[in-house]
């Protein structure tokens, strides 16, 4: 099994390969001892970085645990490097996207699914049926206005474990069970832009993404 380090601040590692197994694609899917790779999942994507100069091209989840694919094949001991303008970029993105879930929450919309790729933003909603009756939708300007006070308050970060499961949340606002990576404080966010919300067949998606959405 892989020790997944990469809630820690490491942007170097050295680690061991366990498998590289050759994919039907012509990839080959590395098993490491240990990683600090972040891999796809939770509507975030995956870390970028190499593995002995190789370039990742994506981590993920398998059922045997998790796999960095590669185009190339490694063995031994490897150092693998972090793209941290990546990966602050993918912390930023679902930080704001639990921020927009929290204000989806005071209005009784109940977040419950988000997708925090770059360009694609959006977090979804399932409203109780007392909610959907009376529902009146917030402007994109008004509800962006909300979400980027707690940005403003540079709320510092806060993470609690129970055995495995993990809850995240800034400052005293309420904790959501998450395994993505997060910004120290909401600052680090920078501005919050709503693009669009809408209802439709009873589910409210809001679609976002930042001012300066770039690695």
């Amino acid at each position: 099994m892989t020790e997944l380090l990469c809630y820690s601040d490491l942007s170097e590692l050295k680690a061991k390969v366990l498998a590289c197994t050759a994919t039907d694609d012509g990839l080959w899917a590395v098993t490491l001892d240990k990683t600090i790779f972040h891999p796809q999942g939770g509507g975030q994507p995956s870390d970028a970085g190499t593995l002995n100069g190789e370039p990742l091209i994506k981590a993920i989840h398998t059922e045997n645990g998790i796999v960095h694919l590669v185009a190339s094949a490694i063995e031994g001991e490897v150092l693998l490097k972090l793209d941290a303008r990546v990966r602050l970029l993918h912390s930023r993105l679902h930080s704001a996207g639990h921020l927009i879930g929290y204000v989806g929450d005071l209005k009784g919309w109940h977040a419950y699914k988000g997708n925090h790729f770059p360009g694609q933003g959006k977090v979804s909603f399932r409203p109780d049926v007392e909610t959907l009756a009376n529902l009146s939708l917030p402007g994109a300007e008004a509800l962006q206005n909300e979400v980027n006070e707690y940005v403003r308050e540079a709320l510092p970060f806060n993470e609690t474990w129970e055995g495995q499961k993990r809850s995240v949340t800034w400052g005293d606002l309420p904790a959501y069970a998450c395994g993505g990576t997060h910004v120290k404080n909401t600052a680090e966010i920078g501005t919050i832009l709503i693009s669009k919300i809408k209802c439709k067949k009873g589910e409210i998606s809001v679609s976002y993404h930042l001012e300066n959405e770039k690695s």
